[in-house]
């Protein structure tokens, strides 16, 4: 805390004469959990607090701090941004991985990596015309913790790309066959695995096939997205015999009403999102999806109250 409040204080004082603009920012949430396998009812509840400097918008500096009920609260969060790139550090980390930058293909196994990671504490990153770069690892740089990513446009094909310890993912995406597609390659463990995906545009919906190489075992999966009746629904199926029915779409008052199916287990999840006006919004929301698996929401039922300014 003391090493990220000295930055904050060098960052003003570099920054004080030319600093044109100061705005504050925040968000916070209550939520009620009732009653799920086997635990107790609980409210929790959590705030952060922003406070951004701007020099003509091109420079810029914020400080975060968490004031919420977390373990490891008050924490802090300095970010800088500069026109070609920007540096973050996290005290609680909590930062996301910048392999995560790699897109693998429905059905490979995809790198070990987080879009909230503990451990990352330190991100950086860099952009250069239509390509960007990151580097994210602890504030005491160990290797194994720290990871790269990579994407952008070249050629007129998209690629991203990550790196972490010894794993490795490339993916090349690209305008064929009238519609998109995507292939993709990479190392993790001993396993070398590969996986190419279609997604052509056909009579008003969008058909998708995965097929993927994951640790030896042939997968697919194939999806259609449309919208009925100003509803967005994807409904999909794979090689283990699973579907899966999503839908989306904006109900009477202004609300928005998701839900998710599968047959795997016959696990479900639904709810019910309301915007309040001023940046709050209320949630209502049920998932019997575990916890590796949950597609939308949190496990269980919940009621959630969200601000934001």
């Amino acid at each position: 805390m003391k090493k990220l409040l000295l930055t904050t204080t060098a960052l003003a004082a570099m920054t004080g004469a030319a600093v044109a603009d100061v705005s504050f920012s925040g968000t916070a949430y209550i939520n009620y959990k009732s009653a799920d396998n086997g635990n107790e009812a609980v409210f929790d509840s959590d705030a952060s607090l922003t406070a951004t400097m701007t020099n003509g918008g091109t420079y810029a500096a914020s400080v975060g701090i968490g004031v919420g009920e977390a373990a490891n609260a008050p924490t802090a969060t300095v970010s800088v941004t500069m026109p070609m790139g920007s540096i973050t550090v996290a005290e609680g980390g909590g930062l996301a991985d910048a392999s995560s930058s790699y897109s693998k293909v429905s059905g490979m196994t995809g790198l070990t990596n987080s879009t909230e990671d503990d451990a990352t504490k330190m991100s950086l990153s860099a952009s250069l015309g239509d390509i960007s770069a990151s580097f994210s690892s602890d504030l005491n740089l160990d290797s194994d913790n720290s990871s790269f990513g990579a994407s952008g446009t070249m050629g007129g094909m998209s690629f991203t790309f990550g790196s972490q310890n010894e794993d490795m993912g490339l993916s090349l995406s690209g305008a064929a066959l009238g519609g998109t597609v995507k292939v993709a390659v990479e190392e993790t463990g001993t396993e070398s695995n590969s996986g190419l995906s279609i997604a052509i545009p056909m009579a008003g919906s969008t058909v998708t096939l995965n097929v993927a190489d994951a640790a030896g075992d042939d997968t697919w999966s194939a999806s259609v997205a449309t919208e009925i009746n100003g509803a967005s629904v994807t409904v999909g199926s794979n090689e283990a015999g699973t579907t899966t029915v999503d839908v989306s779409a904006a109900i009477a008052g202004g609300a928005t009403f998701v839900a998710d199916f599968s047959t795997a287990a016959n696990n479900s999840e639904y709810g019910v999102s309301y915007d309040l006006g001023g940046g709050a919004t209320f949630l209502l929301s049920h998932s019997e999806f575990g916890a590796s698996s949950t597609d939308t929401y949190a496990r269980g039922t919940n009621m959630k109250l969200s601000f934001a300014f």
